[in-house]
């Protein structure tokens, strides 16, 4: 008996070892949704399994779970959702699946693949999930039609083999031919409850010609389900998640894929053939064991920001919901292991721009209230806490673009890190996270915001920067919120932790951090400025120290009340409300200046090579 326990054991071992391997193929069936066709309520479904939607989804399943046999989607339109038991992860510069069809030569049925990502790890796709389309390689063709919609009627009296009739967006109108070997009382989905049907998506140009009685179907070149046949190689079959964009073509990089949809992708009937209309038979991961990166890296090479011990608050740390307590004063520093945050202060404590620390896990919308009262709660994140949860510190940084324009080196923006031992790191990544206050403004407006409509976006600018401060390395940028879809349901607003790779920086010495927005007006960005980071992280390359440039020293000109001092002449002088509207210019003649204003404003004294500015 020993011996048979033993034996079970080790059958129980393998078992356990054969069934945690992600399997390459597709483990469920989430949505089948034909359109109208010759196959329908025939041969996909079985006239058995089409009676109820669940019936429909059953066959669907049994189809394709496990690659098992094809499936028909019909006309255009007509779509599968399939999911996996793992996410597929995108490998840079390789094919990353295979998607098996039903093609031949001079047979090709293409479809288009979307994917889609489950962001909150429930297992189906939702609604605010967005999909994005697999650019083939008639993505950009003339003949091809974006954002192409079509609705199927059921036919009036049904079940009378009748014709499916269907218009477009385009102006057309047309049918779906009842073709005589199509046995069915009707190609009209018997599921379905409602009298018609409306599919949306990329219609590429037929690709059907006649030569006497037979009918061609040559193949595309690349990027479609059932159009080149399964033996053929990866350039034809395989696809690559870099190639995603949204529906108004701005590439998407992701990561990893959860999701995908495959739907026919013509409109195109061929005489005896009928209507064109894919087959799908499966996907293949191509790296089934691959794991989704994990941010940031880790490493004895890798540097990465901890906020929870910084050299800043050593001997004063935050406490619960608070934020850095010399946040408004002068000639502070913002340091954390190799890391010096740019960080500005003045009009006697009643400004400060660049970074600061917080904890606070107010993320309520006080846009009612007004910018001030918005500047008495400055000082969330959308998440409510830094990344590694609720009560964890996180930086909040305050964007001073005014100076932008003028700025010849790095150190005189506001919102810059720099590494104060003097070496050169490869940068890796960051998490961001929007701040309340332009979430809410690009959300629903405020004071000075409007509400994003489409075509809306606002996105953080990293720039790398050289020892020298002038030379950039490469630059990067992350959406943080991204309205450019002509497709809703592709919109993104961030509120939550999302890491934003700098890997294109390359080498630097500085990391400036800039912002745009589409809700621009005259003086500057109506949007509110504020972005939150977290876990900033670098690669130790094990160079010598660099020399730094630091030319926010070399102006000595400073102000009490209303007067400036320690001028040169020649210094042209702009004073600027706190949102950025000039209201004030003129050029010094002496060492001092009588400014007609007093108050909270930003002063830039402008010289021939440098830009200093007070507030």
């Amino acid at each position: 008996m020993k011996r048979l326990y033993t034996i079970i054991y080790f059958l129980s071992a393998l078992c356990i070892l054969s069934f945690s391997a992600n399997s390459d193929k597709i483990t469920k069936v989430l949505e089948y949704n034909p359109a109208p066709g010759q196959h329908i309520n025939r041969l996909f479904p079985t006239p058995a399994y089409s009676n109820t939607p669940d019936s429909s989804l059953l066959f669907a399943s049994n189809c394709l779970v496990e690659n098992k046999s094809m499936l028909g989607l019909g006309a255009f339109g007509g779509y599968a959702v399939v999911g996996f038991d793992h996410s597929i992860v995108n490998i840079a510069g390789e094919y990353d699946f295979k998607a098996i069809g039903n093609a031949f030569t001079n047979s090709a049925e293409p479809g288009i693949v979307m994917v889609s990502q489950d962001l909150n790890g429930n297992g189906i796709h939702d609604d605010n999930e967005p999909w994005y389309e697999l650019a083939g390689s008639d993505y950009n063709v003339e003949t091809t039609i974006h954002n192409y919609r079509i609705t199927y009627y059921r036919p009036n009296p049904d079940k009378q083999k009748s014709d499916i009739a269907w218009k477009d967006n385009q102006g057309n109108e047309g049918t779906v031919t009842h073709i005589s070997f199509a046995s069915q009382a009707t190609m009209y989905p018997l599921w379905v409850e409602a009298d018609s049907m409306t599919f949306t998506g990329t219609r590429l140009a037929g690709n059907a010609y006649q030569n006497g009685s037979y009918w061609y179907l040559p193949s595309l070149e690349w990027g479609y389900v059932d159009n080149n046949a399964n033996s053929d190689s990866n350039d034809k079959i395989g696809f690559n998640i870099d190639w995603a964009v949204d529906a108004n073509g701005n590439a998407i990089h992701l990561d990893y894929i959860d999701f995908i949809k495959v739907y026919t992708a013509m409109v195109q009937e061929a005489g005896w053939l009928g209507e064109t209309s894919t087959e799908f038979a499966g996907i293949v991961d191509l790296h089934p064991a691959e794991v989704a990166a994990t941010y940031p890296p880790v490493g004895d090479d890798y540097v990465t920001l901890d906020l929870q011990n910084t050299t800043t608050l050593a001997t004063n740390p935050l406490s619960e919901n608070s934020h850095w307590a010399d946040t408004y004063t002068e000639n502070t520093n913002l340091q954390s292991q190799i890391f010096t945050f740019s960080h500005s202060a003045g009009w006697g404590g009643t400004y400060w721009d660049g970074f600061t620390i917080s904890n606070d896990a107010d993320n309520a919308d006080y846009s009612a209230g007004g910018s001030s009262e918005w500047v008495n709660h400055q000082w969330g994140v959308m998440a409510k806490g830094g990344f590694n949860g609720e009560g964890n510190n996180f930086l909040v940084a305050n964007w001073g673009y005014y100076n932008e324009s003028s700025a010849t080196n790095v150190t005189e923006t506001s919102n810059y890190v720099s590494f104060n031992n003097g070496k050169t790191y490869k940068a890796t990544g960051v998490y961001v996270c929007n701040s309340p206050w332009p979430y809410y403004g690009c959300k629903n407006g405020d004071t000075f915001a409007r509400k994003f409509v489409q075509g809306d976006y606002f996105k953080l600018i990293a720039t790398g920067y050289a020892a020298d401060g002038t030379t950039q390395t490469g630059s990067t940028e992350f959406y943080l919120a991204d309205y450019r879809s002509v497709d809703s349901t592709q919109w993104t607003l961030n509120d939550r932790w999302q890491w934003m790779s700098l890997a294109d920086l390359g080498e630097v010495s500085y990391i400036k951090f800039t912002m745009e927005s589409t809700d621009t007006g005259d003086y500057g960005m109506n949007t509110a400025v504020y972005f939150c980071l977290d876990k900033l992280t670098v690669e130790d390359i094990d160079n010598e120290p660099a020399t730094v440039v630091n030319t926010r020293d070399k102006n000595k000109t400073y102000r009490s009340g209303n007067t400036l001092y320690n001028l040169s002449a020649g210094n042209k002088v702009e004073v600027y409300r706190a949102n950025g509207t000039l209201i004030y210019t003129t050029n010094a003649n002496s060492s001092t200046l009588v400014l007609p204003v007093d108050g909270l404003y930003i002063v830039k004294i402008i010289s021939e090579n440098n830009v200093q500015i007070i507030r």
